[in-house]
């Protein structure tokens, strides 16, 4: 999937030049998508990301480490 860009150079420009850079920037932004580009592809919604996490006894989990050890 690729996007179409009608630019205006001045006549001063050089077309063939501004074509190579323009395709050597292409190329070095190959390969890089922006992660809200890549959850929109994959259909990944906000809530999709939350997560639920239990709370811990930290004082418990170390008890538990001191008695294993």
């Amino acid at each position: 999937m690729g996007k179409t860009v009608t630019v205006s150079i001045p006549s001063w420009v050089d077309e063939d030049e501004f074509r190579r850079i323009v395709d050597k920037v292409v190329k070095r932004l190959e390969g890089r998508v922006p992660v809200e580009e890549l959850r929109r592809r994959l259909g990944v919604r906000p809530e999709d990301l939350a997560e639920d996490l239990d709370a811990v006894d930290v004082e418990t989990l170390k008890a538990r480490e001191r008695l294993s050890l």
